[in-house]
């Protein structure tokens, strides 16, 4: 709904004397003298006021109305309209990639029937899933043979998008230590929430192997659960391959701690997967709090200077065409 704002309101006392403002100006105006230039000395009587032309009869309303004009431009008003709709509040995301030696598996079917590696289908899904996501934090967390912080916490995609290139499987060690990357990602997790500050979306991507690193998966759904930590599971195992036997299975994983498992075993699963976490996600409505503003007080400046200068004009042509 749109309305008048007023920054300051009080200046609107100054126009109180308007009405009694009205008869002295009419006078003023009715006793200037027709002509100011030199007279013969025995011309006498021409230089007595005369009465004003009919245009000269708006000057009094014209100064007038300037003079309300720029007593509404201290006022500083400012009219407003819709309330601008509120971006979606932005959430802290970490990402926990698996670039371990089973990555580089060239058995991830493409729309054409041809097969890449694990790894670049998941490069391709964690840049598409950020680029869904512009307005959300992301942190990386890569698991290899042991589990470490690729990239911290940043709101900067083009940081992120860069490390994401540069994912390249068995990069350190030979197994998959998806315990440990999960204990990595918790404690930034528990760290954050013990800050006070909203829980980050832990998103677990890998193709569903750990074979390795100091704590299992078992232990990490138990700190999980202590947490209160919800996980989604990004499965990148195509499709017919050898199901997971570890306990828990990423579907558990996502499952027991009330997260969302998700199967992206070819390339139209994988492209889905921001849409299915989006799904997932309790929705946050963000109130509006701010509204579109337009200043009014160059414009009142400018109809002040427009009135005065009509006024004057008025005035001059009045007096020269008496002269």
């Amino acid at each position: 709904m749109s309305a008048l704002s007023l920054a300051a309101p009080l200046w609107l006392l100054a126009l109180i004397p308007l009405p009694w403002l009205w008869a002295p100006l009419r006078r003023l105006v009715s006793a200037r003298a027709a002509s100011i230039m030199l007279r013969h000395p025995l011309i006498t009587g021409l230089d007595a006021p005369l009465r004003p032309s009919r245009a000269a009869r708006w000057v009094p309303g014209l100064w007038l109305a300037a003079y309300a004009a720029l007593v509404l431009t201290l006022t500083d008003p400012t009219w407003q309209g819709d309330f601008i709709p509120a971006p979606p509040p932005a959430r802290s995301i970490l990402l926990v990639v698996d670039a371990s030696p089973s990555m580089q598996a060239e058995d991830f079917p493409t729309e054409n029937g041809q097969f890449i590696s694990r790894m670049a289908a998941m490069r391709q899904g964690l840049l598409r899933f950020i680029a869904a996501r512009p307005h959300d934090r992301f942190s990386v967390v890569v698991v290899t043979g042991s589990a470490g912080t690729l990239v911290p916490m940043t709101a900067d995609h083009a940081v992120i998008t860069y490390w994401v290139r540069q994912l390249t499987a068995g990069i350190n060690g030979s197994d998959t230590a998806l315990g440990d990357g999960l204990a990595v990602a918790i404690s930034h997790i528990a760290a954050t929430s013990q800050a006070g500050q909203p829980a980050p979306l832990l998103v677990v991507w890998t193709d569903g192997f750990s074979t390795g690193g100091l704590m299992t998966p078992a232990e990490a759904l138990a700190l999980a659960h202590a947490h209160d930590i919800h996980i989604y599971t990004v499965n990148l195992a195509p499709v017919g391959s050898t199901p997971d036997d570890g306990q828990p299975s990423l579907a558990q994983l996502a499952d027991l701690t009330g997260g969302k498992p998700i199967l992206a075993g070819d390339l139209a699963a994988m492209n889905a997967v921001a849409n299915q976490i989006a799904a997932s996600e309790t929705p946050i409505s963000a109130r509006p709090t701010e509204r579109q503003q337009w200043p009014l007080y160059a414009g009142l400046l400018l109809l002040t200077a427009a009135l005065l200068l009509a006024a004057q004009g008025l005035l001059i042509r009045d007096q020269g065409g008496r002269a």
